[in-house]
């Protein structure tokens, strides 16, 4: 099998919506030069986030003409399977050093941030002790996926040159190697 590609709409909504299962709506989009059609001039993240209210949930083909006929949408996954963990993108990328050797957790890469992907409800394991971040969780929690507006994945949630979705990890397992990793982070600004 080819590896998915998420810059691809179809396969990666395919691959979210299909293979994975997850809820997917699209969201505002970002508009070259004129920024995200929220009205928000100072949107710090445009064509990165969903609609208000509460989100519709379509099959994949419909989620796909609706993101075919909004170029620069973003694509939506709503965290009903999985939680998100959005910490800042230094301390993120230090604790994927560790974590790519112990097992494969999906992670999105995006300016200021990284998100990684937990097993549902352990999330705020995740951030225990005080450390900073946020905890996407639950019917009300959502990320963008690629293909929208910068992000990326670092790691892909399926096992590669497949679409078996990678098993994720307790959020106390991610937090262990997130602490290490500002602690380290702390070290290195403090020097």
């Amino acid at each position: 099998m080819e590896p998915i590609d998420t810059r691809n709409a179809s396969a990666a909504v395919h691959a979210y919506g299909g293979s994975l299962q997850w809820p997917l709506t699209v969201g505002f989009r970002r508009r070259p030069r004129q920024g995200c059609t929220c009205g928000n001039r100072n949107c710090p993240d445009p064509g990165g986030h969903p609609l208000p209210g509460r989100p519709l949930f379509h099959s994949v083909e419909e989620t796909l003409q609706e993101l075919e006929a909004a170029p620069g949408a973003a694509l939506i996954a709503w965290t009903r399977t999985f939680d998100v963990v959005v910490v800042s993108r230094p301390v993120g990328m230090a604790a994927m050093v560790t974590l790519d050797q112990v097992a494969p957790v999906p992670c999105l890469v995006a300016d200021r941030y990284v998100a990684l992907f937990v097993l549902p409800a352990t999330g705020r394991y995740a951030l225990g002790g005080g450390l900073p971040g946020e905890v996407r969780s639950g019917a009300s929690g959502w990320i963008a996926v690629p293909p929208s507006h910068g992000v990326r994945w670092d790691t892909q949630p399926w096992v590669e040159q497949t679409s078996r979705p990678v098993g994720l990890l307790n959020g106390a397992t991610v937090g262990q190697h997130l602490a290490s990793a500002y602690t380290g982070q702390e070290l290195v600004v403090g020097a």
